[in-house]
């Protein structure tokens, strides 16, 4: 074959394997090898051939065969880390998948695959560093300046801040359309659920006796869910559950819980509020809360793109910031509040070939919180009338 006829026969190649003809695909790469042409795409496409028909030792060999050509190709490194994570190979992966990213640092999709393989090999502090890698590729590098630099107060927020709330307002009201959610269903609450265990348990080791739900949302949870625990006994609600003598709801976008607390209470959680916030309103935001806690604190953050769209087109998720970020505006905050306690959950997205899968990092000045913290089933809906198990 000359230069030209190799070339040309490479590229039928590729259209064959993205029309998903691997046996036409197949044919055309081996004729090649026999006429002696040393080409890492023949390798690479032979690789990606196996690989999509599950032949994961085939497609390993043939991504080796293509880096002994070229040890500086990214994507052969990366496709090779695939193969070894579909045979359980996880430090073979992580090794192909660190080579790939250190070719090419801007090659996003294998620092995702990485968080899979972390998190599968039970490395969670990596998994959770290469997380926060992800999202500061993402954020602009000024935004934590941004947001500790800001003298934005509740009095005195950012512009943005009261638009949001009246955008936030719209669907208490009028439901989602996008989404077909009820008026009745968006934001009521029900975000809490997979951590009703984890409070519970705050609340004793604080002997806290009343608790403040700041961003409540419509505050269902403490109306409509019924609780069943392991050993058999039932209640009627979180109040009941939680044994406190006090809950109360604030929300400033839902007009029945717009009144502001007046008084501390022991502890206060915010749960998936925060992301929904403008970076410049956060650091007043998290004073706030501290300042109305006497106890102990629970915030959790989800650092990811949200599902919904706000009225005006833009993500509900408008602050969206790797651990570092959120430690940086606790460490800002809590001098000012040495008494109290708290557990911020950061909160890490990331698909992996099954399933949705979430990791979670800690940052808390509680003793032995890692031990404390669990993940109720998430499973349930807080609208209906059943009892739900928890721990």
């Amino acid at each position: 074959m000359t230069k030209i006829s190799s070339e040309q026969a490479i590229q039928v190649a590729l259209k064959c394997y993205q029309s998903k003809h691997y046996k036409q695909t197949t044919k055309i790469l081996q004729r090649l090898v026999q006429h002696g042409v040393q080409d890492d795409r023949i390798y690479l496409l032979m690789g990606n051939v196996h690989y999509c028909l599950s032949q994961y030792q085939l497609a390993t060999q043939a991504y080796l065969n293509g880096i002994q050509m070229d040890t500086n190709s990214a994507v052969l490194h990366a496709n090779l880390g695939n193969a070894y994570v579909q045979q359980g190979l996880y430090d073979n992966a992580i090794d192909s998948y660190v080579r790939a990213i250190t070719i090419n640092p801007d090659f996003p999709e294998v620092r995702i695959n990485l968080i899979y393989v972390y998190s599968s090999a039970q490395q969670m502090e990596n998994a959770i560093r290469m997380c926060g890698q992800v999202l500061d590729n993402r954020c602009n590098s000024s935004s934590l300046e941004v947001a500790l630099k800001s003298e934005y107060t509740r009095h005195n927020p950012s512009p943005i801040y009261p638009l949001l709330i009246d955008m936030y307002n719209k669907l208490h009201v009028d439901g989602d359309l996008d989404s077909k959610e009820s008026s009745q269903e968006v934001y009521s609450g029900k975000s809490i659920v997979p951590w009703i265990s984890t409070i519970k348990e705050l609340i004793a080791s604080t002997d806290s006796h009343t608790l403040l739900d700041y961003g409540s949302g419509k505050g269902l949870q403490y109306q409509n869910l019924l609780l069943e625990d392991k050993n058999k006994s039932r209640y009627r609600g979180l109040q009941d559950y939680w044994k406190l003598d006090e809950v109360y709801c604030y929300d400033p976008a839902y007009p029945p819980y717009q009144r502001f607390p007046e008084k501390q209470y022991d502890a206060v959680i915010s749960m998936d509020v925060l992301e929904h916030c403008p970076q410049e309103d956060i650091k007043w935001i998290v004073d706030e809360i501290f300042s109305l806690a006497e106890k102990f604190v629970f915030i959790n953050a989800a650092c990811y793109p949200a599902a919904r769209l706000l009225p005006n087109g833009e993500n509900a998720h408008c602050t969206v910031r790797p651990g570092v970020w959120w430690e940086k505006i606790l460490q800002s905050v809590m001098f000012n509040y040495p008494d109290v306690m708290y557990c911020f959950l950061v909160e890490y997205f990331y698909l992996d070939v099954v399933k949705k899968k979430r990791i979670f990092q800690i940052l808390s000045n509680f003793d032995g919180v890692a031990g404390r913290v669990q993940l109720d089933s998430p499973i349930m809906s807080i609208l209906e009338k059943k009892w739900l198990r928890v721990n």
